[in-house]
């Protein structure tokens, strides 16, 4: 493993576990504030972010090991096959005739909002911590020049 797929490794968690506390959260608050109608509702929304950015960091990893265009071009077409299939799968779900008429809007934009703030915040997190070794050059102070 190269340490730029270890890096993309940790980002990847990151945003995991960060998606996941935050979307679980909410999805408990469905059931309890809005019942089980608001509590699927929040799940699908939840699962449509997971799954999106799930697939999209675990191919960056693949992506960090592959020459430069070959990695863009996974990258760029799994992002359009992801924002299409997710959108149609969701489509689908939501307005199927035994779905459609327990969907609470207001839950799914803040499952869905929530869980993407909160993976990306994990994902910034995790980097703002990371060592690059490109950018992270050692400390060298001044020389003290006494003429």
């Amino acid at each position: 493993m190269t340490p730029a797929t270890r890096r993309a490794t940790q980002m990847m968690v990151g945003g995991l576990v960060a998606g996941h506390v935050v979307g679980l959260t909410i999805l408990g608050l469905a059931l309890a504030l809005g019942g089980p109608s608001a509590a699927v509702t929040a799940a699908l929304g939840f699962a449509a972010v997971v799954i999106f950015y799930a697939i999209g960091q675990a191919l960056e990893v693949v992506a960090s090991e592959l020459e430069v265009y070959q990695g863009l071009g996974l990258v760029m077409v799994s992002y359009a096959v992801r924002v299409v299939g997710i959108a149609a799968g969701l489509w689908f779900a939501l307005s199927h005739p035994a779905v459609a008429p327990h969907v609470r809007d207001g839950w799914l934009v803040l499952s869905v909002a929530g869980t993407v703030i909160a993976w990306v915040t994990g994902v910034v997190l995790v980097a703002s911590r990371q060592h690059v070794p490109v950018y992270d050059s050692e400390y060298r102070p001044p020389s003290a020049d006494v003429s």
